[in-house]
């Protein structure tokens, strides 16, 4: 029996006495043909890959039939135990219990692919947890709630428009794979979901120092996002005086606000104040 199916989690909640953990934000993935869809947008290569918050399974299980080598990551117990008993015969899979903001990922060296369904209540940490990492991540691939798809993907200017978006841009292409209703879940959440992809572009520069640079600097330009560049980057660089020099050899308005300044904007600073720096 698919693990993917209203059936097997109603079956494995009976048999495990359990019910989903608001605390871990679980819902369970009923639907197969999702299932499949998500991994088919992995492709066929079978390189390391990554799954965060497995619950009972049912994206685990096709990753492990198709041969993937899989890290399985969920912080709640009853699910580790139940997925260390049914996978104990696939050599391809390993399963943790560990809280996945915790984990060091300096731990794999090789490309790797990243999937998950996130948990709500810790979306933007664990996404940008995996996108400012110094791993090389191939795609990323994760199902969240509408609602957060349009916040990540919101454009310049707009009240949603925030230093993760701007970041995601620079390290890769965001795109659709899938709308998810919310009847393919039980318990049935209250508004339907998306698998959204990230994949990585090669061509971003592998300067660990610059990168990291580059998302303090944004972030630190949206300390007070009705505040003009100047404003907020003079705290970052100690001063108006350096901030205004800075935004000057980066050819910018510092009467500015951070929201209406594109990643290009952002790239032009972050050069000035890493070469400034060296």
């Amino acid at each position: 029996m698919r693990i993917a199916s209203k059936e097997y989690v109603i079956k494995k909640m009976t048999e495990l006495m359990i019910t989903p953990k608001k605390k871990f934000s679980q819902n369970f993935l009923t639907d197969y043909e999702t299932v499949v869809k998500a991994i088919d947008s992995l492709g066929n290569d079978l390189i390391q890959t990554i799954e965060i918050g497995p619950g009972l399974g049912a994206l685990t299980q096709e990753l492990a039939d198709r041969k993937f080598p899989l890290d399985a990551y969920d912080i709640d117990k009853d699910m580790y135990n139940h997925l260390s008993a049914f996978f104990v015969r696939y050599p391809n899979v390993k399963i943790f219990n560990e809280d996945f903001l915790k984990v060091d990922l300096n731990r794999y060296q090789e490309e790797v692919n990243i999937i998950s369904n996130l948990p709500y209540n810790i979306t933007t940490p664990l996404i940008e947890k995996i996108v400012t990492s110094n791993i090389r991540v191939k795609k990323f691939e994760f199902m969240v709630q509408k609602e957060v798809y349009d916040r990540i993907n919101a454009k310049v200017g707009s009240k949603d428009y925030s230093p993760l978006n701007i970041y995601i841009q620079y390290v890769g292409t965001l795109s659709i794979v899938r709308k998810v209703p919310k009847t393919s879940f039980i318990p049935v959440p209250n508004v339907d979901s998306i698998i959204l992809m990230i994949e990585f572009n090669k061509e971003i520069s592998k300067d660990k120092e610059f990168n990291k640079l580059l998302y303090k600097l944004i972030k630190a330009s949206f300390t007070s996002r009705r505040k003009t560049l100047l404003n907020n980057l003079s705290s970052f660089v100690n001063g108006k005086e350096n901030a205004l020099n800075i935004i000057e050899k980066a050819n910018l308005n510092p009467l500015i606000r951070p929201d209406q300044m594109e990643l290009d904007d952002y790239l032009n600073l972050a050069k000035v104040v890493y070469m400034l720096n060296k």
